[in-house]
């Protein structure tokens, strides 16, 4: 359990692991989790009961081999307390966000939620609070909303993170996947500011090819003057081993993912036994190359001084 001061070093610190880097899973979606799963027998989405069922299943069977888990209220942290199905020595990270979203669309904006207050974020023993930023290139109207989440976390007494998930212009589109690359850089110098740690989607990333992450993560790394870490949602699951190894390599700090890591196994006929089977051996392999790397990092360090 995170300790409990009121220092958003020692509460960052928290989510490490003992190589300094970042092996957090995310568990905070929503209306995109309940879109994974089958209707039920009337054709119906899911209820909240069965997204609250897997999001307790994956933090039972995840958490021991994760620094950090990425839990919403109230279907992931039900009430103001230390959420049962999370292991002590895993950190939490309390969603912070309402997330708008638009069937077949994904998140299309968010706000702060009004229940995720200082009481709430310190009764739950968080070392950390989250915001989802969709960020579009001219327009600063997400300023006021960062202030405030901001705010929050220092008010309580946490580490802040704020995630940054690009989008074209209104009525635009990307020009080329080099524009779409430049945004994410972009995103991060003007969201990372004042933020514990950065969340970025995988930089130079095109689905099945990885050779221009490194280059690009390090230009995010040179404008981001804390640690950063990638998400996985918009990388192929097969390709995200690989495009976390190079995002390390180009300065990352690690992930904060979770489709990476579990969704294959949501509609599965016993999702607990296919999280034991494949969703934490993959765990285990993404924290073993962000630790690598952390300490190959450490290491030059080291012989440059």
């Amino acid at each position: 359990m995170t300790p409990r001061t009121a220092d958003p070093q020692a509460r960052l610190d928290a989510l490490r692991t003992a190589s300094g880097g970042f092996a957090m899973v995310a568990l905070d979606q929503r209306e995109s989790l309940r879109e994974m799963f089958a209707p039920d027998d009337r054709g119906r989405p899911v209820g909240d009961a069965v997204l609250a069922a897997f999001k307790a299943e994956a933090a039972a069977v995840l958490t021991p081999a994760a620094s950090g888990v990425l839990l919403d209220h109230p279907l992931g942290v039900p009430g103001p307390q230390w959420p049962r199905h999370v292991a002590p020595a895993c950190g939490l990270v309390l969603a912070a966000d309402d997330l708008h979203s638009v069937p077949g669309e994904g998140v299309v904006g968010s706000s702060l939620q009004q229940a995720v207050d200082v009481d709430l974020v310190r009764a739950t023993g968080a070392a950390a609070v989250k915001l989802l930023v969709i960020w579009r290139r001219g327009t600063d109207a997400h300023r006021p909303l960062v202030a405030a989440f901001l705010d929050l976390a220092r008010a309580a007494g946490v580490a802040s993170l704020v995630e940054g998930i690009v989008r074209p212009a209104e009525g635009a589109g990307w020009a080329s996947a080099a524009d779409r690359h430049d945004a994410i850089v972009e995103a991060a110098a003007d969201l990372s500011p004042g933020a514990a740690v950065y969340k970025a989607e995988v930089p130079g990333y095109v689905p099945g090819d990885v050779s221009g992450v490194r280059a690009q993560s390090r230009r995010v790394s040179d404008v981001v003057d804390g640690p950063w870490v990638v998400l996985s949602n918009g990388t192929r699951q097969e390709d995200f081993a690989a495009a976390l190894g190079a995002a390390c390599a180009g300065g990352a700090h690690g992930f904060l993912a979770g489709r990476a890591v579990w969704a294959d196994v949501v509609r599965e006929p016993d999702p607990s036994q296919a999280l034991r089977e494949r969703s934490l051996p993959r765990l285990h392999a993404l924290r073993g190359i962000v630790d690598r790397a952390r300490d190959a990092a450490g290491a030059v360090r080291g012989a440059a001084s």
